[in-house]
């Protein structure tokens, strides 16, 4: 056989036992190096393989596939600064605990330093972002190399999976020629059945699991004034399982603890949630009324600054975070147990051994929540449409089986301050391992893939314009989205920072004729862009949204139609943060 033939027999190997494994999707890139890893995934029946011209847009495509379904998804890329398009991607996956396979062709061994074409060093070129990294050089396809290469896929596969889940690099030095003469031989290497080639069975340690249950349930059952906060959990129960949300909302609600949860914990649920905490921490008089003796942490930390800030300052209260992989969430360290313990497991014990908390604990808690529900409200009303407004409108008129991609910055930051609670609310999904706007709409189109209901994207313009190129899915693969872009013309977050009102940042810009200052030029960052010209150019419906009625029209004709439409509501970066000050001013008076 050549050494073409043997490269495909292998590579048809392993890509056979990633199917046997579990693996539905996997992302290609164009190049040469490449062509035999793209062939041998899209040749796969089991697999379905989406085509991307932009390896950045491709690696973030299968970030949200992946947050999406819960199984690793592979991308496929050529050598060259082509592989480092995917370190962002990478990041974030590390971060968020997203399980990838990256998969990138390289030279082989001897057109290595030695000046040769599209050939850098990518040994491992992703660092610690990559949980697993292996060079898988060159091999004839031999018996035992090909039970070799199905071992690697299967390892490859649990590995992404298995702890803390994340990214496995994989590494192909690829000789040529890169396409073979011949017709592949059969191929019986494989385990009868369909079965995968290695079954990876996971350890459990049920005694240790057991104490640290039997110990979470005293400290629940010791409590009077618990509080149960719900970061970011982005994992779908298996069917018949109850979800973490689902059980922090019924210990919430036994117990009569206030959940303060991040819509992006799918608990914002049931009796006992409190939908604005972001704004009822801001006022130090109610803060001063709510100190709680125990605080059970679920999940990620909330991006709400406010209860950031008012965690940290608990300093002599007990506070428990649950981690089934043991990663630490404790910026201002301020835990006091940190316990690696499934989540599921552990409330369902704190649950049968919850007390009823202080009878007027949960409802000091729910009248302040209401009373700023109703200033909010009102304030809203008062004005035109506005971003905080699209949040709240958002949080009621999604359907149960909709999924909401939100993007970092702004957007994540308004769903968590003016979302409500909701008995079945939909899924919401954002890339907040890094934090970044990089990739969110290849991510959105990514888990629109892995979705079957609706997905819509809540977006900024500098975030969009970022991924302008991820539009590209809508006409090529066929995926829909609707895309509610924001766009108050820059940055907005950086309006509320100190760098919007500092002098220097204000002076004009000496090297522009339009008079625009410092800040709006280099900070805030305007784009001027014509998103209706982009929606046609990327084939995507426009509808350009004036007032409230107007956006809700547009989003109910949206979700109906079932295509790729962007939503367009224009706003002023100033005036977006005067409106969130008055709109603080209004809890804190109504408080």
């Amino acid at each position: 056989m050549t050494s073409a033939t043997d490269t495909y027999v292998l590579l048809r190997a392993f890509v056979d036992e990633l199917a046997r494994c579990g693996m539905r999707a996997a992302c290609t890139t164009p190049g040469s190096r490449c062509a035999p890893l793209v062939l041998s995934l899209a040749r796969e029946p089991c697999l379905r393989c989406y085509s991307h011209v932009d390896e950045r847009c491709a690696g973030f495509f299968a970030l949200g596939l992946a947050k999406a379904s819960g199984l690793p998804v592979a991308v496929a890329c050529t050598s060259g600064t082509a592989a480092a398009e995917l370190l962002p991607a990478a990041i974030e996956a590390h971060e968020a605990r997203v399980p990838l396979l990256l998969l990138t062709a390289d030279r082989p061994p001897e057109l290595r330093e030695v000046g040769a074409g599209q050939a850098i060093d990518q040994l491992k070129l992703y660092g610690s972002a990559a949980k697993w990294f292996f060079d898988v050089g060159t091999h004839d396809a031999s018996a035992r190399s090909l039970a070799w290469i199905r071992t690697l896929a299967c390892r490859a596969y649990a590995t992404a999976l298995e702890g803390r889940r994340g990214v496995v690099h994989l590494n192909f030095a690829l000789r040529e020629p890169l396409v073979p003469d011949e017709t592949l031989p059969h191929d019986d290497s494989g385990r009868p059945d369909g079965r995968p080639f290695v079954l990876r069975a996971r350890a459990r340690a049920a005694d240790a699991a057991g104490e640290a249950a039997e110990s979470l349930a005293g400290l629940v059952a010791d409590a009077r004034r618990g509080v149960i906060v719900a970061g970011r959990e982005e994992r779908l129960a298996r069917p018949g399982e109850r979800s973490v949300a689902e059980l922090s909302a019924e210990l919430a609600a036994r117990a009569g603890w206030p959940l303060l949860a991040d819509p992006l914990s799918h608990a914002r649920r049931g009796d006992a949630a409190i939908a604005h905490y972001d704004a009822t921490l801001r006022s130090a008089q109610f803060r001063a009324q709510v100190e709680p003796d125990l605080v059970l942490r679920v999940g990620d930390l909330p991006t709400s600054k406010p209860l950031r800030t008012w965690l940290a300052g608990l300093r002599g209260v007990r506070q428990v975070a649950l981690d089934a992989e043991g990663a630490w969430q404790d910026p201002d360290a301020v835990l006091s147990e940190s316990i690696a313990l499934d989540g599921r497991a552990a409330l369902a014990a704190a649950i049968a051994a919850a007390e009823r908390a202080e009878d007027e604990w949960l409802a000091l808690w729910r009248s302040a929540d209401e009373r700023a529900a109703e200033a909010i409200l009102a304030t809203l009303d008062a004005h035109d449409l506005s971003e905080p407004a699209v949040a709240a409108e958002l949080g009621v008129l999604l359907p149960p089986a909709s999924t909401l991609f939100v993007s970092s910055s702004m957007p994540v930051r308004d769903i968590e301050s003016f979302w409500p609670a909701r008995e079945d609310p939909p899924r919401v999904l954002c890339n907040r391992g890094a934090n970044g706007i990089d990739g969110v709409v290849s991510s959105a189109f990514g888990a629109a893939a892995a979705t079957e209901g609706t997905t819509v994207l809540l977006v900024g313009d500098v975030a969009l314009a970022h991924d302008i190129g991820g539009l590209l899915a809508a006409s090529r693969l066929g995926v829909a989205l609707v895309i509610v872009l924001v766009d108050n013309r820059g940055g907005g977050i950086f309006d509320f920072l100190p760098v919007a009102r500092a002098k220097l940042a204000r002076m004009p810009d000496p090297h522009e004729r339009d008079g625009e200052d410092i800040y709006t030029r280099h900070v805030a960052t305007p784009t001027g862009l014509d998103f209706a010209a982009a929606a046609g150019l990327y084939g995507l419906a426009y509808e350009r949204a004036r007032d409230v009625q107007d956006f809700r029209g547009a989003l109910e004709r949206a979700l109906a139609t079932g295509g790729a439409t962007i939503i367009h509501v224009l706003g002023e970066r100033e005036r977006n943060a005067r409106l969130h000050d008055e709109l603080w001013d209004a809890v804190a008076r109504a408080l």
